[in-house]
């Protein structure tokens, strides 16, 4: 096999794909600058792994499948028909980044929920604020929560708030795992949420789904969190919202621009926790990439199915 190992890869990482690939020839990245750097050698190859730019797709003549490194697709939806046209296997790391992705996603709201948040500002200034605090901290376990997304994310976003006792609904349009399927039944559930929680890839309905009327159903004291992707929600409305507040706090890992830019208001919002995309991040994190595609490539050259195939029409 000819194939492209274009992902960002620390050193054992990289050890693992060079013994895995032992009997294949090999493309290595060349840098580890941001985004790979276009050689001609690539062209021959049949795999490639990483997440390449889309203008990449028409130059690679000879790609079968493309495993990326991440999971989301976005990025590649208007080269969407050429691959459809071309018969071209997309994979991503489906299910990678759920305990995580889950455990960043609650340790954001609680830091909201228990007060942590502001006490850690306190601490710069070396102010005791336990009298302040301590009245307005909420239980987890006695909250209503609310799931976007039903998937591997979701899915261990649900166990864990169920685990510490909360009450649970998810909203997925066709998932028989979700209690809510439609917007009217997620319009109906938001007013009583006291935390939501997203995990929702990015498509034509998903974006902007939380504008300025669907963040004003939320209550005063709601925490809203979003580790899925970040054009979910109006940041505009957002800023606006937290400075009113309007609403009690958010966790974003993703947002609309990242880095987010200097000059956006949600540095200084009040409640606003920015984890700045290290939700799927852990320190076996590229490793396990690694060992997640070599297993896919066992499937491939066996003639299995693969893990994590992309719906190319669905963008997930």
């Amino acid at each position: 096999m000819n194939v492209a190992v274009l992902a960002h890869l620390d050193d054992r990482a990289r050890s693992l794909c060079r013994e895995g690939l032992i009997d294949d020839v090999v493309q290595w990245r060349v840098s580890d600058a941001e985004a790979p750097e276009w050689r001609d050698v690539y062209r021959d190859c049949e795999i490639v792994f990483g997440t390449i730019p889309a203008s990449w797709i028409p130059r690679l003549n000879a790609l079968r499948w493309l495993q990326l490194e991440s999971t989301g697709f976005e990025y590649y939806r208007d080269s969407a028909a050429e691959i459809s046209r071309r018969g071209i296997l997309v994979t991503n790391l489906r299910g990678q980044f759920a305990e995580p992705a889950a455990e960043t996603a609650l340790a954001g709201a609680l830091s909201l929920m228990r007060g942590v948040s502001v006490l850690s500002r306190g601490r710069q200034e070396r102010r005791w604020q336990s009298l302040e605090v301590r009245p307005g901290t909420t239980l987890l376990a006695r909250s209503n929560a609310l799931v976007l997304g039903a998937g591997a994310i979701g899915g261990h976003v649900r166990h864990l708030l169920e685990a510490f006792g909360a009450r649970v609904q998810s909203f997925a349009r066709s998932s028989p795992r979700a209690e809510l399927h439609d917007l009217t039944s997620l319009d109906a559930a938001l007013p009583g949420a006291d935390l939501v929680i997203s995990c929702l890839p990015s498509t034509p309905g998903t974006r902007l789904l939380f504008d300025r009327e669907r963040l004003a159903r939320l209550s005063r004291s709601a925490v809203i969190v979003n580790i899925g992707r970040g054009d979910l929600i109006d940041e505009e409305a957002l800023a606006d919202a937290l400075e009113a507040g309007e609403i009690g706090g958010c966790v974003l890992d993703v947002t609309q621009e990242e880095p987010l830019p200097p000059t956006s208001r949600l540095w200084a919002a009040p409640g606003a926790v920015l984890t700045q995309h290290t939700g799927g991040g852990h320190r076996d994190e590229l490793a396990d990439k690694a060992a997640y595609f070599l297993a896919n490539l066992a499937r491939w050259k066996t003639g299995e199915p693969l893990d994590g195939q992309v719906d190319v029409r669905l963008g997930y």
